[in-house]
Formats: structure tokens, sequence, C-alpha cells
């Protein structure tokens, strides 16, 4: 009989021993190939597999549709100011503008000069004699008179004085009779310059008369000039009423002397005095029209005037 100390170390080496039997049975039934579970390393003799990253490139897929545009990005800053580009041509001229207000009544004018004298008119009927009014005062004493003839020597006998004021009368008569003279060589030659033409009307110290005939303005006063007068040119109300009886006679318009041609919209005379006298009609001066300024004046058989081309074919007044 063995011990007890050595009974107990028998019996758990022979346990020991069957309880590792036992594991080594269970792991064969129970574990499969533990490189199926796990990644492991290739046995040191094989050879090292590929990664995929050498083979063939697939196809390409086709395009997609676009996307939606994107939203914009913000402004960019402003650039530098470019250079100043020259000068273009000037543009055609706008239309003309549509008549002002009218304007006040400006300050007289200066007084125009004195026309030729006028025809002497008719003697009038005397009238009734009136009762003899009072002697008035003596007037004061002439200048000298010019000298005059020499007279016959009278008879011999005594000695006497010249009478002084007897000379002065007669050289301020003679002065008298020199200018009486003057005003009618004037009113002669008035009456040989309008008979060069049929018809005629007289206004104060004027006669106007008609040319018959249809000219242009510079034609026209073409005409006025060889006959030793000038356009029309009326300065008063019936000065304008005498040259409109002759435009409605032939229910015609004529030209008057008036133009704007040196300064546009400043009329005048012919000598270039400005206007003292004006009828316009409404609206008028526009200088409208479309092919060519109106530089020159017609009168209406009503008597208003009209800015118009001074190439117009019109009816010719002259005035003497």
């Amino acid at each position: 009989m063995l011990p007890l100390p050595l009974s107990i170390l028998l019996l758990l080496t022979q346990s020991q021993s069957f309880l590792g039997e036992e594991m080594d049975v269970y792991s064969e039934k129970t574990l499969t190939d533990p490189c199926t579970l796990v990644v492991c390393a290739p046995p040191a003799d094989s050879l090292r597999g590929h990664d995929g990253r050498d083979g063939k490139e697939g196809p390409r897929g086709e395009k997609g549709d676009p996307g939606p545009p994107g939203m914009p990005g913000p402004a960019g800053r402003e650039g530098p100011s470019g250079r100043q580009g020259s000068m273009g041509p000037p543009g055609t001229p706008g239309p003309k503008g549509e008549p002002g207000p009218e304007g006040g009544v400006g300050a007289p004018g200066m007084p125009g000069s004195p026309g030729p004298a006028g025809l002497k008119g008719e003697r009038g009927t005397p009238g009734p004699v009136g009762a003899i009014g009072p002697q008035g005062p003596s007037g004061a004493m002439g200048p000298p008179g010019l000298k005059g003839d020499r007279g016959d020597p009278g008879e011999k006998g005594a000695r006497g004085e010249t009478s002084v004021p007897e000379v002065d009368t007669l050289r301020q008569r003679m002065r008298n009779l020199e200018g009486e003279v003057q005003r009618l060589q004037n009113i002669v030659t008035q009456y040989r310059k309008a008979v060069l033409f049929p018809d005629g009307v007289a206004a104060g110290e004027k006669i106007f008369k008609m040319a018959d005939a249809v000219k242009s303005y510079l034609d026209a006063q073409q005409i006025c000039r060889e006959a030793k007068g000038q356009l029309a040119s009326p300065r008063s109300a019936a000065e304008n009423e005498a040259v409109t009886q002759l435009v409605r006679a032939k229910n015609n318009n004529a030209y008057l002397s008036m133009n704007d041609i040196s300064t546009e919209g400043k009329f005048t005379y012919p000598t270039g005095e400005s206007l003292v006298y004006s009828n316009w009609a409404s609206g008028e001066p526009n200088n409208n029209n479309a092919g060519q300024p109106e530089n020159c004046v017609q009168i209406y058989p009503e008597g208003k005037w009209n800015d118009v081309p001074c190439s117009e074919q019109l009816l010719v007044i002259c005035e003497f």
C-alpha cells in the first residue's frame, strides 16, 4: 500500500493526461482551418498575389446631363476709368423749337431818318373870313440878304443913303424861292420815277407802285433799283395799308424789302436799320421751312407779314 501523498500525486498526473487528450479531440472536431477565418500571411515559398491595380482600365461611362447653373459670383472691383475718346462729328441740327412767349414792350426806338418831301396836296376850299384879330408884336429882324444888282444911275441930285433893310428882305426872299424850287424839283423827280409803273397808291410822303411782275427777292430788288426806288418798306400802319391795297387788287402775295440775311431772327431794312414797324401774322416769323431758311418777308392780301425763302416768286411793289 502506497503512502497517501504519493497516491494523490499519481491521481493528479493521470487526470491531466486524460484532460489533454479530450481537448485535442474537441479541437479536431470543432475548429476549421484557421486561415479561413483570418488573413494569414502567405507561406514563405509561395508567389505574392496582385492587388488589382495592374488590371486594364474599364470603358468610360456616358457623359451625364449638365447640372443647373451656379449662382452668379460677387461683382468684381470697378476697373480704372478709360481714356477720353476723341470728339465725334457734330450731329444734325434738331428741329426748330416752338416760338417762345411774346416779350414785353421794349423801349422806344430811335426816330427814323426823314423821308423825301411828299406831293403837294390840292388846294382846299377857302374858309369863311374871320374877324380881324389884334395886331401881333413885330418879329425879330432877319439876317441880311444877298447884295442886289446895281441899279441905273439916277438923276444927279442930293446924295441919298443905302436902305439896308430892303436888301436883307430881298435876300431872304431869294432863299425861300430856292427852297421852294428844290422841293418842286424833288416832286417832279418822284413823279418821273413812279410813272414807270401802271398802278400806284400814295401814303404820306411815299408812292407805292406795282411793277406788274412776279420775281425772286434779288430780281425784285433789281427792278426797283433800276427805277430809282426800292422794294416796299412800310414804316407805319398807313403805309402798310397802302401796300395792302395793291396786293389785294392782285390777290397775290408780294415782297417787302426787309430781311434777316445778316443775322437770323433780326429783320432790318436794306440800309441796315432795325424795324420801326411790323405787322407779323400769328406765330411769325418762325423760319419754319424744311428745305431752306426763310430770310425774306412777304405781305398777304389782308396786310399781315410772313417770313419766306428768298427764292419764292412773288409780286414786286416799289416805293418812291
